[in-house]
């Protein structure tokens, strides 16, 4: 048996595998850019309790922030640390979305969630990509980089009365308390304001919001790959469909296919 595993930056999910799927578990998400190895152990601990009864003797692992040798070796060795016997394999979960979304076939493939990321893919491995740069100084198109803009104009009260009532109310917050933006781990925290502004879509400021988010990451992104179709995945871009179809039109840029989750899609690249 073994596990496959997609652990982005908010959610992770590991599915046990024998011929097909015996079992999901769903655990919070890891970046080494962004959590301490501390949280990755806490995790693991969970997986380890879960799947005692199993017999593994691989885990695939696909994870935010596997972008270099060093968070590579990081996520290996607790990972080793837990599951001293079984063969373990550490990878990006872009080149996981690029296997999920287009197995051997070329294509231009981005995530957008709780970060953003993208590639070009040449049916075997990542060929190009254009840094994201993290949610400092990028992460376009993300559940971040949504929240960050939502967040900016409620604070400049640039947001109808209605908007800034319902928002208040629903996440106990006003502008005169807002220290949770400048606490640990406010990128999570601000990335689940997507979800917000998916819930208020039909009104005319947070039209605005998500048309000018989803243009910035066409033209800082998308476009500089010069392609004619993109392949995509995350919760940001499964909620966000209609309108990033809208705008990918106004660049005459085809939408191939869009996952929510690729685990699923996952499992069959590697159980077939």
């Amino acid at each position: 048996m073994k596990i496959i595993a997609d652990v982005g930056g908010s959610r992770g999910r590991w599915v046990i595998v024998d011929k097909t799927i015996v079992r999901t578990i769903e655990t919070d998400g890891f970046n080494p850019y962004t959590y301490k190895i501390s949280s990755l152990n806490k995790i693991l601990e969970f997986i380890k309790s879960s799947v005692e009864s199993f017999e593994l003797n691989k885990i695939i692992y696909y994870g935010a922030g596997i972008n270099s040798l060093e968070t590579r070796n990081i996520v290996e060795k607790s990972i080793k640390n837990y599951f001293k016997n079984t063969e373990i394999t550490v990878l990006s979960d872009l080149l996981g979305s690029c296997r999920a979304l287009c197995k051997d076939k070329r294509g231009v493939v981005s995530i957008l969630g709780t970060g953003s990321n993208s590639c070009y893919y040449d049916g075997n491995d990542i060929n190009m990509q254009i840094n994201s740069l993290g949610y400092l100084l990028g992460d376009e198109g993300s559940g971040y980089a949504l929240g960050r803009s939502f967040l900016k104009k409620y604070l400049r009260s640039e947001l109808s009365d209605n908007i800034i009532k319902s928002f208040e109310n629903e996440y106990k917050i006003s502008k005169e308390n807002f220290k949770i933006i400048y606490e640990k781990n406010s990128n999570r925290w601000i990335s689940r304001l997507s979800e917000f502004v998916n819930k208020n879509k039909e009104d005319r400021m947070i039209k605005e919001i998500i048309l000018n988010h989803f243009k910035y990451y066409f033209e800082e992104i998308i476009c500089k790959y010069d392609t004619k179709s993109l392949y995509l995945s995350g919760s940001v871009a499964y909620y966000f469909k209609n309108e990033i179809s809208n705008v990918s039109d106004l660049y005459q840029i085809k939408i191939v296919k869009i996952l929510k989750d690729p685990i699923n899609h996952l499992v069959d690249f590697h159980v077939e």
